[in-house]
C-alpha cells in the first residue's frame, strides 16, 4: 500500500516554536503559501468565509496511546484527545479566511508554527460540518476551553542573620540563606543554587517523562549544572546555565534517540522555557554492555 504524501504549501506564522503556539489557535494572522504548481486549485475559494486546513506537525516527536490533557487529571486514550503527539503527525484546524491573493491565503485561528507543511485545504460548509447534536464524551464534564492552571506554593520564614526556612505542603523544610558571595554561609541553600537546581531537576524529570512516552529505558542518569551570573546594568543577573547530563544505556541502538530526547527535554522543560538566560545542554551518553 502506497503511503506517500505530498505537501502542497507552507504556513508562515509568528509562532517560531511549539511553546509559542496557542492551543487551538487565536486571532493572530497567519499566511498559507500554496506552491505555484497547485495555485489553480485555489480557484473560487474567495467566497468561503472559513476553511479546513490539514497540516503536518514536522516537529512532533513520538507518541503515547495514553495521554494526559490540560483539561483533566486522568489520562485518556490518544484517539479521544486532540494531542499533537500522534502516530501520524497530522493536524487540523478550522480557520477564518481573511484574504486570498494569488497563491497566498491570510487566515485566523491557526496554531501552527513557522514552516509547517500543508497537506490539504477544504471549504468549511456549516450544513455539512456543524453538528449541533454532537456529543463530546468525557469533555462534557470539563470546561475544556479553559486549560488547567497549576499553582506551586511555598512559604519562607526568616530565622536569624541572613538565613531562614523555606516550606511547602507535604515536603521537608529547606534551610536557606544568602550565598557566601553576598555575606551568607555556605552550608545553606541560596536562592541562586535553588534557581540552578530547579532547571537541572526540571530537565531530568522532563527527560524521564519522554523516556516513558517512547517506551525506552536507561541504566542511570546524573547531571552537573553551573550557573554564571555577572553585572548587568548595575545588578547581578544570570547569563547562562550549563548542564552536563551523563546518561548510561545498554546498547548503541538507542544512543541517537536518547540524545534527541535529552535535547528535547531541555526545550520542553517548563522552568527553562520561563527564563531569559541561555540554558546550554552538553549531554554525554555512555554504553554499558
Amino acid at each position: 500500500m502506497k503511503k506517500d504524501v505530498t505537501f502542497i504549501g507552507t504556513i508562515h506564522s509568528s509562532y517560531k516554536t511549539r511553546a509559542d503556539a496557542p492551543r487551538q489557535g487565536d486571532d493572530e494572522m497567519c499566511e498559507i503559501e500554496i506552491f505555484k504548481e497547485y495555485e489553480q486549485g485555489l480557484k473560487d475559494l474567495e467566497g468561503f468565509s472559513h476553511l479546513h486546513i490539514f497540516y503536518w506537525l514536522h516537529e512532533s516527536k513520538g507518541f503515547t496511546l495514553s495521554v494526559n490533557t490540560p483539561w483533566d487529571d486522568k489520562p485518556h486514550g490518544l484517539f479521544a484527545t486532540r494531542s499533537p503527539h500522534r502516530i501520524n503527525p497530522i493536524a487540523y484546524a478550522a480557520v477564518e479566511l481573511v484574504e486570498k491573493k494569488q497563491n497566498i491565503l491570510k487566515v485566523k485561528g491557526l496554531d501552527a508554527i513557522e514552516g509547517t507543511p500543508v497537506l490539504d485545504i477544504k471549504p468549511y460548509i456549516p450544513k455539512i460540518d456543524a453538528k449541533s447534536e454532537a456529543q463530546i464524551g468525557w469533555l462534557s464534564e470539563k470546561n475544556f476551553l479553559k486549560p488547567r492552571i497549576y499553582e506551586f506554593k511555598t512559604e519562607t520564614e526568616w530565622t536569624e542573620r541572613k538565613k531562614g526556612i523555606c516550606r511547602s505542603s507535604s515536603k521537608p523544610d529547606i534551610e536557606i540563606g544568602c550565598p557566601p558571595e553576598f555575606g551568607g554561609e555556605k552550608e545553606y541553600w541560596s536562592p541562586e543554587h535553588l534557581f540552578v537546581a530547579s532547571i537541572e531537576v526540571c530537565i531530568m524529570t522532563t527527560f524521564i517523562w519522554l523516556l516513558e512516552k517512547n517506551n525506552l529505558n536507561i541504566i542511570s542518569y546524573q547531571s552537573k549544572a553551573k550557573g554564571k551570573a555577572h553585572m548587568v546594568g548595575g545588578d547581578f543577573a544570570f547569563s547562562e546555565i550549563e548542564l552536563k547530563p551523563v546518561i548510561e544505556i545498554t546498547t548503541t541502538r538507542i544512543k541517537d534517540k536518547i540524545h534527541t530526547l535529552i535535547i528535547d527535554a531541555g526545550k520542553q522543560c517548563m522552568v527553562s522555557q520561563s527564563l531569559k538566560c541561555n540554558v546550554i545542554l552538553r549531554p554525554s551518553i555512555k554504553i554499558t554492555d
